[in-house]
């Protein structure tokens, strides 16, 4: 008998997004997006890449969706690219064949018996939208408002369930506090201190007006739900000092806490330790206010439960100790010092992926998130999101690593169903197919299926992952993972 069994329902998805594989960056009237800028810029990608072409699957979306198919995965994630759709970024221009390709592939899915699930933003602004401050303007919760209308409006009736954001609290750091080399727009040398707090403020604002008006005008004529995905690390204290303790919470309320207390505690608003921290460090560096922004009482109350279902995104964990940071700190960065504590892997921690990876195997780690969401939010519906490894490029087809990392990850996710009595609804491995990984070009690879980047044409091979995560869709159960040869290099 499998110890490692899910519930009757339980759902299998991949996922990707819309600037990682589509490419046709300037094709059929789509509008530049702030990764094409980005990507565009001499010194931003390591390997000197773009994602002017990535996986091309704006032309072989058929061959993705055959590879779901094979899989037999219940639903599909992916993201609309917001300047294929309304080059401007506004629905003052709608562009036709960026929505017909859309269509196409809700069709293509639900003819094969696969249900899309639609990010709105998955990090690729109009570019146009860029220019004019982009999420530091106030103004953008009014235009991913009516971004979000028009996308309930022309796919609605075909697309039941919603993302509105991907990880804002990447956008918000990396975007606007990070090096110039990690994350488009690019990074602090353009912002100010106030920047990435500002961003997520905006950004939360931006989900609770599109959450409102799918719940006010489309969810019950489409039956449809929505959600957001929102990413965490686990933060596990590096000794019992209650200095430490104190970080590693502190550190935890500041990435997941910061997006999930506004949307699905019961009193809402940011969560009160981060406000109390921030308002103190503000005091402590002169300022008059506090640099997290404030929500007025509306706000407060249009956000809280301004969602069907918890998205989670996890990867990995952290140790995490207490540390008092000064701005002439060398090698310091803004959100360790905002935070006072640092952040380091435990050596005994496997590293997997390959070298240059980032990714430690800590699923340990994600029981404890999800037991986090089941105490602190209600065990509201989560459905996990995206999870996966990379490997190196030119590493081959037997990734055992990969299939070592989501088994042992699905396993701690049946322990806190079935054990635990977590809300988990359903398992999404990233990525479908190997794409463009942002900053890291095609040097860290996530895909179940290889895609051959230096073939024009980009044909696509499973890996022995995918064949081994079909066995686990049809079991409804993680299944003995196959022996590595001795050839095995991921």
């Amino acid at each position: 008998m499998n110890d490692f069994t899910f519930p009757k329902g339980f759902i299998w998805s991949c996922a990707t997004a819309s600037a990682q594989i589509e490419g046709a960056w300037n094709e059929d009237g789509k509008g530049l997006s702030i990764w094409d800028t980005y990507c565009h810029t001499p010194g931003r990608i390591v390997d000197g890449s773009t994602c002017d072409v990535a996986c091309d699957s704006y032309h072989l979306y058929e061959e993705d969706v055959a590879l779901l198919k094979g899989l037999g995965v219940q639903q599909y994630r992916f993201s609309i690219a917001w300047a294929r759709i309304l080059p401007t970024g506004t629905v003052d221009v709608v562009n036709q064949r960026g929505v017909d390709y859309y269509h196409k592939l809700i069709d293509t899915l639900i003819a094969s018996g696969i249900e899309p699930v639609i990010t709105l933003y998955h990090w690729d602004l109009p570019q146009s939208l860029q220019d004019l401050g982009g999420w530091l303007n106030r103004q953008i919760v009014e235009w991913f408002a009516e971004y979000a209308r028009f996308c309930f409006k022309n796919f609605g009736n075909k697309a039941k369930v919603w993302i509105t954001l991907n990880e804002p609290w990447v956008a918000s750091w990396y975007g606007y506090a990070g090096d110039a080399k990690s994350h488009a727009p690019g990074g602090f040398q353009q912002h100010t201190p106030w920047a990435p707090y500002l961003c997520a403020h905006h950004m939360l604002l931006s989900h609770a007006a599109a959450y409102r008006i799918y719940e006010r005008e489309f969810k019950n004529e489409q039956n449809g739900k929505c959600g957001i995905s929102l990413n965490c690390h686990w933060k596990e204290p590096a000794t019992s000092d209650p200095d430490d303790q104190a970080a590693a919470r502190r550190a935890f309320e500041m990435q997941l806490g910061w997006f999930a207390n506004a949307i699905f505690s019961k009193e809402g608003d940011y969560p009160l330790l981060m406000r109390e921290h921030m308002a103190e460090l503000s005091k402590q560096e002169g300022r008059a206010t506090s640099r997290l922004p404030k929500f007025t009482q509306q706000e407060i109350q249009s956000l809280k439960g301004s969602a069907d279902f918890f998205g989670l995104n996890y990867y990995m964990a952290h140790m995490v100790k207490s540390q008092k940071w000064s701005e002439s700190t060398p090698n310091s960065c803004q959100r360790l010092r905002d935070g006072g504590y640092v952040e380091f892997f435990d050596p005994h921690w496997e590293q997997i992926g390959g070298k240059q990876s980032w990714i430690r195997n800590t699923p340990w780690g994600l029981r404890n998130v999800l037991n986090f969401v089941k105490n602190e939010y209600n065990n509201v519906p989560l459905l996990i999101t995206e999870n996966g490894c990379c490997n190196e490029r030119y590493d081959g087809l037997e990734d055992h690593q990969r299939i070592k990392y989501v088994s042992d990850h699905l396993k701690a996710v049946s322990q806190a169903i079935n054990t635990d009595g977590c809300n988990v609804i359903g398992y999404t491995v990233w990525s479908l197919v190997d794409n463009f990984e942002w900053a890291e070009g095609y040097t860290l690879l996530f895909g179940i299926h290889s895609v051959d980047f230096d073939d024009p044409k980009r044909p696509r091979r499973p890996k022995l992952s995918a064949s081994w995560y079909k066995q686990c869709i049809q079991a409804n159960a993680v299944v003995e993972a196959p022996q590595a040869s001795s050839k095995t290099h991921v």
